[in-house]
């Protein structure tokens, strides 16, 4: 009976997830970022504002923003601060996920990392490109999803739109792309989580055993490598459960960057090492910091 109950709530919290996170995926479908490389062009001699917008669009829950900035970054349109920036301020679908769960904890993590992918962007601004990234000699386009330019003059009329974005966006990447992998590591984390609820009390280990808590930030941060969204709900999902204490899910924020590391890895693995080793060290830092002075 006990595992009969965990199925069925880990499905029915599943089911119910997945269509919140859906519909924010949606939402964010909506909003035009075709125009980020334009914006970018104009930015390309102000740093700071390049940095503040590389972060705006990392912080969009999702991987969108995320996937153009490392677009803008392999075209050149972006420094390497901005780019460290947007990853930093990214933390992939965790985020739409937190953000149905819990409104106030997901603005509370994304200001906190848009603040600390502004302020790490800005002191990487000093750092010589060529000494650390390689831009390779060859283009490459990603997600052209978002990069659709409409070119028949009769899209611009209002149900062509409409149509456009319900095919082209909600069908084809919304829910073709993400709908059964979000269930299934909705279904699949609180499976897992039920169980460990049922036989471990985390947060009572946790608060005998004080190196519980930094066992469980080397893993956030390792996990935080992973260049995908997914594997990290589970800290999303521990936290919001009261098992782990914030430093921890924000540790695990800051290393991982959602999907974005896919296409900069495709572009160059070294671009990826770089990235990952400053976010997690960042990680692991900030989330150490926060152990010891907020537990």
């Amino acid at each position: 009976m006990v595992a009969l109950d965990i199925l069925w709530e880990a499905l029915r919290e599943s089911v119910s997830i997945t269509l919140l996170v859906l519909l924010l995926m949606a939402l964010v479908e909506s909003v035009n970022i075709s125009s980020s490389g334009c914006l970018f062009k104009k930015l390309h001699n102000h740093p700071v504002a390049e940095v503040a917008l590389a972060c705006l669009l990392g912080a969009i829950p999702g991987c969108a923003g995320g996937f153009v900035v490392v677009s803008m970054f392999t075209h050149r349109l972006l420094s390497f601060g901005a780019l460290m920036g947007g990853m930093i301020s990214t933390f992939g679908d965790e985020a739409l996920f937190l953000m149905a769960q819990s409104p106030k904890y997901a603005l509370l993590l994304t200001g906190i990392l848009y603040v600390i992918g502004f302020v790490v962007g800005l002191i990487l601004l000093k750092v010589p490109e060529n000494k650390v990234v390689d831009f390779g000699d060859h283009d490459f386009v990603i997600h052209e999803e978002h990069q659709h330019r409409h070119t028949d003059p009769e899209d611009h009329h209002w149900r062509e739109r409409i149509v456009h974005f319900l095919r082209g966006h909600l069908w084809e990447h919304v829910i073709k792309k993400h709908a059964l992998t979000l269930f299934l590591y909705a279904f699949g984390t609180l499976i897992v989580l039920g169980v460990i609820n049922q036989f471990i009390d985390l947060q009572t280990i946790m608060e005998t055993k004080a190196w519980t808590k930094w066992l469980l930030l080397l893993i956030a941060v390792a996990v935080g490598f992973l260049p995908v969204s997914g594997p990290h709900l589970i800290f999303v999902m521990l936290f919001l459960q009261g098992s782990i204490p914030f430093s921890i899910l924000l540790a695990n924020s800051i290393a991982q960057n959602g999907h974005a590391g896919i296409p900069l890895m495709a572009q160059s693995r070294r671009n990826l090492l770089v990235v990952k080793g400053i976010t997690m060290a960042l990680g692991l830092l900030v989330g150490a910091g926060a152990l010891v002075f907020g537990g």
